[in-house]
Order: C-alpha cells, then sequence, then structure tokens
C-alpha cells in the first residue's frame, strides 16, 4: 500500500551543538506497519543569525523557480497567532494604552505600539525593529524607516508624557520613586559618547532614570530625566516635585545615596524610603557578626530566582528611631558562588602582580592575600600572606541588607529591591551603538522619546504581569512560548495548518482567554 504524503511545509528545527536554526520541507505520512505516523523532511535552508530571515538553499530557489515557470506556487506563508492574540488582550485590558490613542490617534499609536512590542520581545537595540518579521503577523502596523522611527520618538515630548501622566493618576493613590542609575552605554568604543555611568566608583559623569510607579502594583507612570546622580534630598524634593508626587511615597533610591546624614534628613522630612546599604560599612559589619548564627537561620524568603534566601529583621542601630529597620540577609548559593571562584581570581591576581600589570578592581584583593618583592630584571616574587579559605569563612560573603523605615516585611522588601534591580535592567543600555549611530538616540531631541517608549513598554509588561499573577508563569516565558506558535499556508490551496499547541500556551489561552485554537 503507497503512504499518501501531507502537503509539504516548512518547519525550523534548531541545532543546538551550533545554535543555527535550519528549515525543512516536512511532509508527514502515515506507516501502517508501524501504526504511527511518519515524516519526510529535506534540509532547504536556514535563518539568518542576524535578521532572522529564511536564507534558502539552491537547490531549493531552483524548485521554486521552475514551479513559477508553470503557474504553481507552494512557497509558505507564516503567521503568528499568538502575538497577535496578545497584544489585542493588552489593547482591551490595559487603559494607559487607549488614553495615549487619544492623545495622538491611532496611526501614530499604532506604529508606536509595534516599537513597544518589540523592546518588550526582544532584548535588541531599536533600531532592529525594522527587521522584526514576527511583528508583522501582529496587530500594529510598524515605521517604514529609520526617519519614520526618529519622527514618532519626537511625538513623545514633555507635554504629552505630563497629559498621559494626568490620565492616570488618581486621588489619594500612593506611588513608588524609582532610583535608576542605568541609561547611559555600556559598550565599548562607542564614538557617540563622551561619558557612560558604570556601577564602579569612577568619577565619570551619567544621566540618573526616576521611575514613577503605582506602589501597589508597580505600573509605571512617568519619570524624569537627571542630568547626575541624586545624592541630596533637595534633589528628591524637587524630584518629587516634578513627578507630582506626594509625601507619602515609597522611595527606593540607589546605593549611593546612602549616608547616616541623609537618612537622618529623610527621616526628619518624614520621607518614606528602602534602600540597599553598601558593602564595608562598619556599623553593619558589626551587626552581621553579633547576629551572624541568627540571620543563617532566619525567616526562609524566595527571591525572583527562585532562591532560597535567610532573613532577619532588626532595629536600625543609629539614631534610636524605632520605626527604622534594617532587613539582614543571607545568600547561601551566592556565598557558595564566590568561594568556588576565589582560587581562580587570586591566581589571575598571582599573574598579575608578577607581570606588574595590575588592574585597579583587584586592588583590595592584593593587598589582602598577597605578600610581593619586586625584581628588576625578573617576574616579581609573590607569595600569599594569609590563608585564603580561612579569611573567606570569617568573610560576609553572601550577606547584605536593606535600611528602610516602613513597616514592609522582609519578603517585601525584598520583592520591591529585586523590582527596582529589573527596572534597571530594562532601561539598560538605551545609547548602544546601533541606535547611536541610526537613531541619534543620544541627542536630547529624541533620548526622551526613548526612555517613553521603554516606559510605553514596560506598562504592557505591568499589565501582562498582572494577568499572569498565580499562574507561576513569566511574562518572558509567556512571550517566548507564544511567539513559537506558528501557523502556515499554501497560496495555491488556500488552506491555513495550525500546529498543535503546547502544555504552556493551552494554559496562557485558557488563563487569558486568547482564542487560540487548541
Amino acid at each position: 500500500m503507497e503512504a499518501t504524503l501531507s502537503p509539504p511545509k516548512v518547519i525550523e528545527i534548531t541545532n543546538k551543538k551550533n545554535n543555527v536554526t535550519y528549515l525543512y520541507e516536512d511532509q508527514h505520512y502515515w506507516d501502517p506497519h508501524k501504526k504511527q505516523t511518519r515524516h519526510k523532511r529535506r534540509c532547504i535552508g536556514k535563518l539568518d543569525r542576524v535578521t532572522g530571515q529564511r536564507v534558502y538553499n539552491p537547490a531549493y530557489r531552483e524548485k521554486i523557480s521552475r514551479q513559477k515557470d508553470t503557474g504553481m506556487q507552494v512557497i509558505p506563508t507564516f503567521t503568528s497567532p499568538g502575538l497577535a492574540r496578545l497584544q489585542d488582550y493588552v489593547q482591551q485590558h490595559c487603559r494607559p494604552i487607549q488614553e495615549l490613542a487619544s492623545l495622538l490617534g491611532p496611526d501614530a499609536t499604532d506604529r508606536l505600539l509595534h516599537l513597544a512590542w518589540f523592546l518588550l520581545c526582544n532584548r535588541r537595540p531599536l533600531s532592529f525593529a525594522l527587521l522584526w518579521e514576527q511583528g508583522k503577523s501582529g496587530l500594529h502596523q510598524g515605521p517604514a524607516d529609520l526617519q519614520a522611527v526618529r519622527d514618532l520618538l519626537r511625538l513623545l515630548d514633555v507635554e504629552l508624557l505630563r497629559t498621559w501622566q494626568a490620565k492616570q493618576t488618581q486621588g489619594g493613590q500612593k506611588y513608588a520613586v524609582f532610583d535608576l542609575c542605568a541609561i547611559a552605554s555600556y559598550e565599548n568604543h562607542n564614538p557617540y559618547l563622551q561619558y557612560g555611568y558604570n556601577r564602579d566608583s569612577e568619577a565619570l559623569e551619567q544621566n540618573t532614570i526616576v521611575l514613577l510607579t503605582t506602589y501597589e502594583r508597580f505600573h509605571p507612570i512617568s519619570f524624569q530625566i537627571l542630568p547626575g546622580t541624586m545624592l541630596d534630598c533637595r534633589t528628591v524634593d524637587e524630584t518629587l516635585s516634578f513627578l507630582d508626587a506626594d509625601d507619602a511615597s515609597i522611595l527606593m533610591l540607589n546605593r549611593r545615596f546612602f549616608s547616616l546624614s541623609r537618612i537622618e534628613q529623610l527621616l526628619q522630612q518624614n520621607r518614606s524610603f528602602l534602600f540597599r546599604v553598601p558593602t564595608r560599612q562598619g556599623w553593619l559589619d558589626e551587626l552581621i557578626a553579633s547576629n551572624r548564627q541568627a540571620i543563617e537561620t532566619g525567616i526562609g524568603l524566595v527571591d525572583s530566582q527562585k532562591r532560597n534566601i535567610r532573613s532577619l529583621r532588626l532595629h536600625a542601630p543609629f539614631f534610636g528611631n524605632q520605626s527604622l529597620y534594617v532587613h539582614l540577609f543571607y545568600d547561601e548559593l551566592w556565598r557558595t558562588n564566590q568561594r568556588e571562584n576565589l582560587f581562580s581570581l587570586l591566581g589571575r591576581c598571582k599573574r598579575e602582580l608578577e607581570t606588574g600589570q595590575h588592574v585597579e578592581e583587584h586592588a583590595r584583593l592584593y593587598e589582602t592575600y598577597f605578600r610581593v618583592r619586586k625584581r628588576s630584571k625578573a617576574l616579581h616574587h609573590v607569595q600569599l600572606a594569609s590563608d585564603p579559605v580561612q579569611r573567606f569563612e570569617a568573610s560576609h560573603a553572601g550577606f547584605w541588607a536593606l535600611v528602610t523605615n516602613t513597616e514592609l516585611s522582609s519578603q517585601e522588601a525584598l520583592d520591591m529591591y529585586e523590582k527596582r534591580n529589573a527596572f534597571e535592567r530594562r532601561f539598560d543600555n538605551l545609547m548602544n551603538f546601533e541606535d547611536c549611530q541610526n537613531l541619534q538616540v543620544q541627542s536630547p531631541q529624541y533620548f526622551l522619546g526613548r526612555v517613553f517608549l521603554q516606559l510605553i513598554s514596560e506598562t504592557i509588561r505591568a499589565v501582562l504581569h498582572e494577568a499572569l499573577e498565580g499562574s507561576g508563569l513569566s511574562v518572558e516565558e509567556v512571550l517566548f512560548s507564544l511567539s513559537d506558535l506558528r501557523n502556515v499556508s499554501f497560496s495555491e490551496q488556500g488552506t491555513c495548518y495550525c500546529g498543535r499547541l503546547t502544555s504552556v500556551q493551552k494554559k496562557v489561552n485558557e488563563l487569558l482567554h486568547l482564542g487560540l485554537e487548541t
């Protein structure tokens, strides 16, 4: 009995060894002997690593050419129904997006939302959005070229931001203010930028984004760009005034803001705050040392990466203020990783000392662990000054602290701190080389719009995050799962073939009522 082959369709299979995605022409048939479906596959090309476009091999292109000559066309058309349904869900449940359409009009909003979804689905420069093939199957129509992207960024100005914020704010609402220090470029040799801030203690200029969100759900509302670091209470007052945030707002500040004098000022002004304590604070070392066992066996918490953390909440040992707390945390996995990396790091330090090629960030390790006898014509003689294992065991690696004058539990304080870090990571590196070169985002006329666009993307993320709460799924998992859902159709048949939903796709479909075919 001759097997009947199904119509051919093109599928994508990624080789895990070289991370290349190959294209195959796939046809299935029923094997009566094995009583199961079998497949015939033929490699016809691969995906371009940069653009994601399909590159067919010469044999397949010749086959397509012959079919064109005979008037037969079998090139498959792919669509991504999952993305379109997800975008429709957000469109219906996100009031800020609806308000944006009333301010900018449907056409400009549609193109901006295409860019915002690109930022949500990819960790790529914004200028790459023009090459986003998957986005073309979505609900929104993207801009035609780079100039159109620049024109859209110029629409997002301060006046629009204030109007948009006013439409979202409500009387009596409580806010959180996040101090983010991560908007300059971290790429090496970016000729478009003279200065960029990194998290080392280098005396470099930086820009700061201050992000205003709701306190209950952390939905982003507005932002301000500061030309430096927020290091005094006067700047805090001016920023809160600019953002129209009331005195009840909780400040989630960068650790560089920390000092006892600033804490005292914030307490006198009745400001609510939470920020991380920098390392190598004498009072903190004493507090950890005297409570080390209690911290290591303290209340068990779970962080955003599903790691187990131990915690202990104590009254702060200064000012005698009973409403000021220090949350002490112990991350055993972090300490274990630091212990494992210690010897390889010390080996590098030893070679650096022997050759005289010092690294500034290793200066403390040189001083702590090594004794050097210099030689004029040979490698320096380097010896360990102390037992590294013994020193490490006595150290406070894996311990860290947050200080706050709120009544947040240790889990709530940890969640809020991690929320700030997550915001900072996503606002990181907005001035990358590609966008500076193609979109001139380093220019003030475009950079405000670029940050505003990131705010819109964060608004979409917040809606999805709230919808997925309690499901055990993250926004990233949902986006990855639904982006893998493809439908294929052939022009000569007019039939659309739908892939079977995976367990995750079924769960999202039922949870959000997306209406995907099962």
